[in-house]
């Protein structure tokens, strides 16, 4: 049976997610129809809906901050794995008044805890020194592939039947991004599913999408690593 992630995107799906981001970025019909049209497959379409998830849960907690495109020379998200490259496409900036707290990529390689200080300079393959993330939340400025320090929330979009194997995966990959601090560390105020301490250090969340409820079954683990499990239907 082909798997749901290769589905082509329903028309319908892909119209919800343009009027989503018309709401949440102010952008015009066309932008908003531009930026939803990498997402031919479900699985992309199911990592755009996560974004705009996780932008939605930070207006939440912190209504005055005000998120905007910055369109890069073309008015779409990256849809492959690899570093961030400004200027080749988009991403979304985060304000708070005039000062830009947070950039948005998708589809980001990055640099994992044990990578070592000069994996920011290496070019090319870097097998297990990077890891992709679907979605990141990284500080202003932030080039090429992030360092675990410059990471303030990392996002994995699964439209699947979650089990033990995506969770090992998603165990991984949180901890090449920072070292457990039992006694937590602060963070910034708008972080959605911690109380200003994460058991992370560097302070940085990575959150769980997933389509399936089963995803509500590994919590246990998730939240002794820092890890925000959504069940998020499609």
């Amino acid at each position: 049976m082909r798997s749901p992630t290769r589905r082509l995107t329903p028309a319908a799906i892909a119209v919800r997610l343009a009027q989503e981001f018309s709401r949440h970025l102010g952008v015009g019909r066309h932008t908003a129809s531009s930026l939803v049209r990498s997402a031919r497959m479900q699985d992309k379409a199911y990592e755009l809906s996560a974004m705009l998830s996780l932008i939605g849960s930070i207006k939440h907690v912190q209504p005055r901050l005000v998120f905007r495109l910055n369109g890069g020379t073309n008015i779409a998200f990256k849809t492959g794995g690899g570093p961030i490259v400004r200027g080749a496409t988009s991403h979304i900036e985060i304000f708070d008044g005039a000062l830009i707290v947070g950039e948005i990529w998708t589809d980001v390689e990055c640099l994992a805890i044990s990578a070592g200080p000069g994996a920011k300079s290496l070019r090319g393959n870097l097998y297990g020194k990077c890891h992709e993330l679907d979605v990141v939340v990284v500080r202003p400025g932030t080039r090429d592939r992030p360092l675990p320090k410059e990471i303030l929330i990392g996002a994995e979009a699964k439209n699947r039947p979650f089990n033990k194997q995506l969770l090992k995966q998603l165990l991984g990959v949180r901890r090449e991004m920072m070292m457990r601090a039992p006694r937590g560390t602060r963070c910034s105020p708008w972080f959605v599913w911690w109380d200003r301490m994460l058991p992370a250090n560097p302070a940085s969340g990575l959150v769980a999408y997933c389509s399936s409820p089963l995803i509500d079954r590994y919590k246990d683990p998730a939240d002794y690593w820092g890890i925000r499990m959504e069940h998020v239907p499609f």
